[in-house]
């Protein structure tokens, strides 16, 4: 009897911990969903002339968030990677 609650409590464990590794794989790949997004809206803007988005996704910014996520670093939503959503949830610098 013992050795099936501790068979299923080592089961239960392996469960929790491929959980919790997919979960951190979701929202790393969804951070970088939106790098590339923003990315994108950055650039169409400077093809369309468009200098209020321009200055809106300031490309020190943009430049900054993609060095941090090509070295590793963390923080791809965080206010520190360059973007960060105003009131209106419009993004700005």
């Amino acid at each position: 009897m013992y050795e099936l609650l501790r068979a299923a409590q080592v089961e239960l464990r392996g469960k929790a911990k491929e959980c919790e590794m997919l979960k951190r794989k979701k929202q790393s790949m969804l951070a970088n969903q939106k790098l590339v997004h923003d990315f994108m809206l950055f650039i169409k803007a400077i093809d369309k002339n468009d200098v209020d988005n321009v200055q809106k996704l300031a490309e020190k910014a943009m430049m900054g968030a993609i060095l941090n996520m090509m070295n590793g670093g963390g923080g791809h939503g965080s206010k520190d990677s360059g973007f960060s959503a105003d009131h209106d949830g419009k993004k700005e610098a």
